[in-house]
């Protein structure tokens, strides 16, 4: 039997001194606005009231302290928790705050702390933080997550879309942004649109298509319904097209107008949409392009493929391979 072969991890020799976990009155504490950023931006203003405003125990860390003998004697000044300390100044009721006090020998010691605490820091991204709103059984997250479940779609569990299975998604910041802008049902059409037209795909550019198939379902479901022949001409308008087509169109949309890329990718779908049902009401061929005319099908829903032995949509059987595919037959 081969040796199996081992790594072991070289471990450099600790560095600097062990810190003291102390309470310090706000009051005793100061910064070196030589090396902190400034607080004066909006931004960290209106951070600094949100925290002094909903103040948590349970989410204020300690703040990391340098013991520093000056001229004046010994001062301590904040290398990390800037906002907190302001936000409890601010307050005015809180009488001490956890510190974690370090002694570094210089200012300069101090600076390339900060440095490397604000380097090393990775902050949370929208997948992160949706599902920790799901753990905290968030409403809102919940109800998004069931009814990304109820469109068959899953959410992923990161953004290397090299990994995901098919109908997994992880833009959860545009998909939340539409639920609150464009309403649940449309966001509810525009999942269910966006999983029955690419089904069984890896959904590398739902970030960039989502966005556009939203804004046509608020705008079909203005009663909070979609009429299900005009819905399945939706779907088989975009799965006659690939997810790279239509990111194309969005990327085009964007490089000519300089907009966002949710209005990009509104105008693009909504366009082509309104090609489609401007023309005649003629079924497409399966080589047609979204933007080029009618795209009617000849049956809505799902129907059985005795060859694919499966329920089959008119936009897949456009899309089918396997040219004994009976309902594929029927679309041509």
């Amino acid at each position: 039997m081969a040796k199996q072969s081992t790594s072991r991890l070289k471990l450099n020799a600790p560095l600097g001194r062990m810190p003291v976990l102390q309470f310090i009155p706000p009051a005793e504490l100061t910064v070196d606005p030589s090396y902190q950023r400034s607080i004066d931006a909006t931004d960290s203003q209106a951070l600094i009231r949100s925290i002094a405003q909903h103040w948590n125990w349970d989410l204020c860390q300690p703040l990391v302290v340098s013991r520093r003998l000056t001229e004046e004697g010994e001062r301590l000044f904040v290398i990390d928790g800037q906002h907190r300390l302001e936000a409890s100044r601010l307050r005015g009721d809180i009488a001490q705050l956890p510190c974690v006090v370090v002694a570094y020998t210089s200012a300069a010691d101090e600076a390339a702390s900060f440095v490397h605490l604000n380097q090393r820091r990775r902050p949370l991204k929208a997948l992160d933080l949706f599902k920790a709103a799901l753990a905290s059984e968030d409403t809102e997250a919940l109800a998004i997550a069931s009814a990304l479940s109820d469109s068959g779609l899953s959410l992923a569990p990161h953004g290397n879309y090299a990994s995901w299975a098919p109908g997994m998604v992880s833009n959860i910041g545009g998909i939340q942004s539409a639920w609150r802008k464009q309403g649940e049902a449309a966001s509810r059409h525009a999942m269910r649109a966006l999983s029955e037209a690419f089904e069984g795909q890896v959904l590398r550019y739902a970030g960039t298509i989502y966005p556009g198939i939203v804004a046509v379902c608020r705008e079909e479901a203005s009663d909070g319904k979609i009429e299900e022949r005009r819905f399945e001409r939706f779907v088989t308008m975009l799965a006659l097209r690939s997810q790279d087509d239509w990111r194309s169109d969005v990327m085009l949309e964007q490089a000519q107008s300089s907009a966002g890329y949710a209005e990009s990718a509104a105008a693009a779908i909504r366009g082509a949409w309104r090609r489609a049902t401007s023309g005649n009401e003629q079924p497409a061929s399966a080589g047609a392009r979204a933007g080029t005319g009618a795209a009617l099908p000849p049956f809505s829903g799902r129907q059985w493929c005795d060859q694919c032995d499966q329920q089959v949509q008119y936009g897949q059987a456009c899309l089918c391979r396997d040219k004994h595919c009976t309902i594929r037959r029927a679309a041509a």
